[in-house]
Protein backbone atom coordinates (compact mmCIF):
# COMPACT_ATOMS: atom_id res chain seq x y z
CA UNK A 1 0.00 0.00 0.00
CA UNK A 2 2.63 2.41 0.99
CA UNK A 3 4.09 1.76 -2.04
CA UNK A 4 1.21 2.40 -4.37
CA UNK A 5 0.90 5.69 -2.68
CA UNK A 6 4.49 6.63 -3.37
CA UNK A 7 4.22 5.50 -6.98
CA UNK A 8 1.28 7.62 -7.53
CA UNK A 9 2.64 10.89 -5.68
CA UNK A 10 5.92 10.36 -8.47
CA UNK A 11 3.45 10.43 -11.25
CA UNK A 12 1.04 13.01 -10.21
CA UNK A 13 4.48 15.13 -9.33
CA UNK A 14 5.06 14.38 -13.30
CA UNK A 15 2.09 15.47 -14.36
CA UNK A 16 2.40 18.88 -12.75
CA UNK A 17 5.98 19.35 -14.23
CA UNK A 18 4.28 18.04 -17.53
CA UNK A 19 4.93 21.32 -19.81
CA UNK A 20 1.61 22.72 -21.24
CA UNK A 21 1.23 22.70 -24.88
CA UNK A 22 0.19 25.27 -27.04
CA UNK A 23 -0.14 25.45 -31.34
CA UNK A 24 -0.47 28.63 -32.90
CA UNK A 25 -1.68 28.37 -36.46
CA UNK A 26 -2.46 30.81 -39.29
CA UNK A 27 -5.47 30.07 -41.76
CA UNK A 28 -5.54 31.21 -44.69
CA UNK A 29 -3.08 29.00 -47.37
CA UNK A 30 -1.47 26.91 -43.98
CA UNK A 31 -4.92 25.59 -43.04
CA UNK A 32 -6.83 27.03 -45.92
CA UNK A 33 -6.32 26.05 -49.81
CA UNK A 34 -7.07 30.19 -50.49
CA UNK A 35 -5.06 30.90 -53.20
CA UNK A 36 -4.44 34.24 -51.48
CA UNK A 37 -1.37 35.08 -53.87
CA UNK A 38 -4.57 35.68 -56.60
CA UNK A 39 -6.90 37.93 -54.65
CA UNK A 40 -9.93 37.41 -57.58
CA UNK A 41 -9.90 34.08 -57.67
CA UNK A 42 -9.18 34.32 -53.23
CA UNK A 43 -12.88 35.76 -53.67
CA UNK A 44 -14.45 33.08 -55.64
CA UNK A 45 -12.66 30.63 -53.61
CA UNK A 46 -14.84 32.09 -50.56
CA UNK A 47 -18.40 32.24 -52.87
CA UNK A 48 -17.92 27.97 -53.63
CA UNK A 49 -16.21 27.72 -50.09
CA UNK A 50 -12.44 26.99 -48.80
CA UNK A 51 -11.02 23.51 -48.53
CA UNK A 52 -8.42 22.78 -45.84
CA UNK A 53 -5.08 21.23 -46.70
CA UNK A 54 -6.20 17.39 -45.41
CA UNK A 55 -2.93 16.57 -44.24
CA UNK A 56 -2.86 19.53 -41.64
CA UNK A 57 -6.25 18.33 -39.99
CA UNK A 58 -4.53 15.05 -39.55
CA UNK A 59 -1.72 16.38 -38.03
CA UNK A 60 -3.91 19.24 -35.64
CA UNK A 61 -6.03 16.44 -34.64
CA UNK A 62 -3.28 13.58 -34.18
CA UNK A 63 -1.56 15.89 -31.43
CA UNK A 64 -4.89 16.53 -29.62
CA UNK A 65 -5.62 13.30 -29.47
CA UNK A 66 -2.10 12.47 -28.05
CA UNK A 67 -2.55 15.67 -25.60
CA UNK A 68 -5.91 16.59 -24.63
CA UNK A 69 -5.29 19.57 -22.98
CA UNK A 70 -3.58 21.03 -25.61
CA UNK A 71 -4.93 24.55 -26.34
CA UNK A 72 -4.98 25.60 -29.98
CA UNK A 73 -5.01 29.17 -31.20
CA UNK A 74 -6.00 29.68 -35.20
CA UNK A 75 -5.00 33.46 -36.41
CA UNK A 76 -5.73 35.16 -39.53
CA UNK A 77 -5.51 38.92 -41.17
CA UNK A 78 -8.42 37.96 -43.15
CA UNK A 79 -11.52 39.74 -41.95
CA UNK A 80 -14.27 38.43 -40.25
CA UNK A 81 -16.78 39.96 -42.41
CA UNK A 82 -15.09 37.66 -45.50
CA UNK A 83 -15.14 34.32 -43.46
CA UNK A 84 -16.15 33.17 -40.12
CA UNK A 85 -13.24 31.44 -39.31
CA UNK A 86 -14.66 29.29 -36.10
CA UNK A 87 -17.27 27.91 -38.62
CA UNK A 88 -14.61 27.04 -40.96
CA UNK A 89 -12.76 24.92 -38.08
CA UNK A 90 -15.56 23.69 -36.62
CA UNK A 91 -16.94 22.49 -40.36
CA UNK A 92 -13.63 20.98 -41.16
CA UNK A 93 -13.09 19.36 -37.76
CA UNK A 94 -9.95 20.78 -36.51
CA UNK A 95 -9.01 21.16 -32.86
CA UNK A 96 -11.65 23.47 -31.28
CA UNK A 97 -10.14 26.47 -30.18
CA UNK A 98 -9.62 29.85 -29.60
CA UNK A 99 -9.97 31.76 -33.01
CA UNK A 100 -8.85 35.61 -34.24
CA UNK A 101 -9.63 37.82 -37.26
CA UNK A 102 -9.68 41.37 -37.97
CA UNK A 103 -12.21 43.35 -37.43
CA UNK A 104 -12.98 46.08 -40.51
CA UNK A 105 -11.74 49.97 -39.83
CA UNK A 106 -10.19 48.56 -36.67
CA UNK A 107 -7.28 46.34 -37.03
CA UNK A 108 -4.47 46.82 -39.08
CA UNK A 109 -3.05 44.10 -40.99
CA UNK A 110 0.69 44.69 -40.03
CA UNK A 111 0.12 44.88 -36.19
CA UNK A 112 -3.28 42.76 -35.86
CA UNK A 113 -1.45 39.05 -35.50
CA UNK A 114 2.09 40.48 -33.52
CA UNK A 115 -0.27 41.60 -30.56
CA UNK A 116 -2.33 38.56 -30.88
CA UNK A 117 0.79 36.73 -30.97
CA UNK A 118 2.27 38.13 -27.96
CA UNK A 119 -0.79 37.82 -25.79
CA UNK A 120 -1.19 34.39 -26.44
CA UNK A 121 2.45 33.64 -25.37
CA UNK A 122 2.32 36.18 -22.05
CA UNK A 123 -0.92 34.10 -20.89
CA UNK A 124 1.32 30.90 -21.48
CA UNK A 125 4.65 31.85 -20.25
CA UNK A 126 6.30 27.90 -19.53
CA UNK A 127 4.46 26.33 -22.37
CA UNK A 128 6.00 24.39 -25.15
CA UNK A 129 4.91 26.17 -28.60
CA UNK A 130 4.25 24.34 -32.08
CA UNK A 131 3.58 27.43 -34.49
CA UNK A 132 2.14 27.04 -38.10
CA UNK A 133 2.21 29.41 -41.17
CA UNK A 134 3.21 29.87 -44.68
CA UNK A 135 5.71 32.23 -46.79
CA UNK A 136 2.88 34.13 -48.91
CA UNK A 137 2.57 37.29 -46.58
CA UNK A 138 4.83 37.68 -43.01
CA UNK A 139 4.25 34.56 -41.25
CA UNK A 140 8.18 33.63 -40.76
CA UNK A 141 8.86 37.79 -39.79
CA UNK A 142 5.81 37.80 -37.17
CA UNK A 143 6.90 34.04 -35.54
CA UNK A 144 10.75 35.64 -35.53
CA UNK A 145 9.83 38.94 -34.06
CA UNK A 146 7.60 37.12 -31.47
CA UNK A 147 10.45 34.36 -30.20
CA UNK A 148 13.47 37.28 -30.26
CA UNK A 149 10.95 40.08 -27.89
CA UNK A 150 8.58 37.33 -26.22
CA UNK A 151 12.05 34.86 -25.29
CA UNK A 152 10.13 31.98 -26.37
CA UNK A 153 12.23 28.99 -25.49
CA UNK A 154 10.84 25.84 -25.98
CA UNK A 155 9.53 26.23 -29.84
CA UNK A 156 8.98 24.91 -33.17
CA UNK A 157 7.93 26.86 -36.05
CA UNK A 158 6.70 24.84 -39.44
CA UNK A 159 6.58 27.06 -42.37
CA UNK A 160 4.17 25.85 -45.48
CA UNK A 161 6.48 26.98 -48.64
CA UNK A 162 3.58 27.96 -50.80
CA UNK A 163 5.27 30.16 -53.58
CA UNK A 164 7.46 26.43 -53.98
CA UNK A 165 10.65 28.91 -53.90
CA UNK A 166 12.46 26.43 -51.46
CA UNK A 167 13.96 28.90 -49.17
CA UNK A 168 15.98 28.36 -45.87
CA UNK A 169 14.29 30.13 -42.57
CA UNK A 170 17.40 29.92 -39.88
CA UNK A 171 15.17 28.20 -36.81
CA UNK A 172 12.23 27.14 -38.87
CA UNK A 173 11.20 24.33 -40.48
CA UNK A 174 10.25 24.71 -43.95
CA UNK A 175 7.83 22.52 -45.89
CA UNK A 176 6.55 21.84 -49.56
CA UNK A 177 4.10 18.84 -48.66
CA UNK A 178 3.18 17.12 -45.14
CA UNK A 179 4.99 14.31 -45.43
CA UNK A 180 8.02 16.33 -44.60
CA UNK A 181 7.29 17.03 -41.12
CA UNK A 182 4.78 13.79 -40.66
CA UNK A 183 7.46 11.72 -39.02
CA UNK A 184 8.09 14.64 -36.53
CA UNK A 185 4.78 15.02 -35.18
CA UNK A 186 1.98 12.16 -36.10
CA UNK A 187 2.59 8.40 -35.55
CA UNK A 188 3.85 6.05 -38.77
CA UNK A 189 0.25 4.84 -39.34
CA UNK A 190 -1.26 8.44 -39.28
CA UNK A 191 1.80 9.36 -41.61
CA UNK A 192 0.81 6.36 -43.73
CA UNK A 193 -2.67 8.10 -44.23
CA UNK A 194 -0.89 11.32 -44.98
CA UNK A 195 1.24 9.62 -47.86
CA UNK A 196 -1.77 8.39 -49.24
CA UNK A 197 -3.87 11.63 -49.99
CA UNK A 198 -1.39 12.83 -52.93
CA UNK A 199 0.13 15.95 -54.38
CA UNK A 200 -2.93 17.70 -55.43
CA UNK A 201 -4.18 17.14 -51.65
CA UNK A 202 -1.13 18.89 -50.37
CA UNK A 203 0.22 20.84 -53.12
CA UNK A 204 -3.12 21.84 -54.83
CA UNK A 205 -2.45 23.05 -58.79
CA UNK A 206 -2.77 26.54 -58.20
CA UNK A 207 0.33 26.76 -56.37
CA UNK A 208 2.00 25.20 -59.54
CA UNK A 209 0.43 27.68 -61.39
CA UNK A 210 1.07 30.73 -59.50
CA UNK A 211 4.77 29.99 -59.66
CA UNK A 212 4.44 30.02 -63.36
CA UNK A 213 3.39 33.14 -63.38
CA UNK A 214 5.50 34.71 -61.21
CA UNK A 215 8.95 33.26 -63.42
CA UNK A 216 7.11 34.71 -66.25
CA UNK A 217 6.54 38.22 -64.89
CA UNK A 218 10.36 38.05 -64.08
CA UNK A 219 11.46 36.65 -67.07
CA UNK A 220 13.27 38.55 -69.89
CA UNK A 221 13.53 36.63 -72.62
CA UNK A 222 11.20 35.93 -75.27
CA UNK A 223 7.68 35.26 -74.62
CA UNK A 224 7.55 31.29 -75.98
CA UNK A 225 10.66 31.07 -74.07
CA UNK A 226 9.43 32.24 -71.31
CA UNK A 227 6.60 29.94 -70.91
CA UNK A 228 8.42 27.14 -72.16
CA UNK A 229 11.12 27.73 -69.31
CA UNK A 230 8.23 28.58 -66.48
CA UNK A 231 6.54 25.21 -67.91
CA UNK A 232 9.73 23.17 -67.53
CA UNK A 233 10.86 24.76 -64.47
CA UNK A 234 7.13 23.92 -62.66
CA UNK A 235 6.92 20.46 -64.00
CA UNK A 236 10.37 19.92 -62.50
CA UNK A 237 9.06 20.87 -59.22
CA UNK A 238 6.11 18.88 -59.43
CA UNK A 239 7.99 15.91 -60.28
CA UNK A 240 10.76 16.28 -57.31
CA UNK A 241 7.30 16.49 -54.59
CA UNK A 242 5.59 13.52 -56.68
CA UNK A 243 8.67 11.74 -55.79
CA UNK A 244 9.33 12.91 -52.52
CA UNK A 245 5.76 12.22 -51.26
CA UNK A 246 6.22 7.90 -52.44
CA UNK A 247 3.68 7.75 -55.44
Amino acid sequence: MKALITLFFILFSFSLLAKELVIISDLDETLRMADVEKKGMAFFKLIGGVKPYPAMEKIFNHIKAQNPKAKFYYLSNSYTIVYNGRRWIKKYHFPEGEVYQRRLFKDKAATFKPSKLKSIVAAHPDAEFLMFGDNMEKDPEFYHDLINEMKVKDFEVYIRDARLTYPHIPGMTVFQHETQIAPKLVSTEVEAEIRKLGIEKMVPNFLFRNLKSRMMRDCDITLTMCRSRANQEAQTIRDAITQEIGL
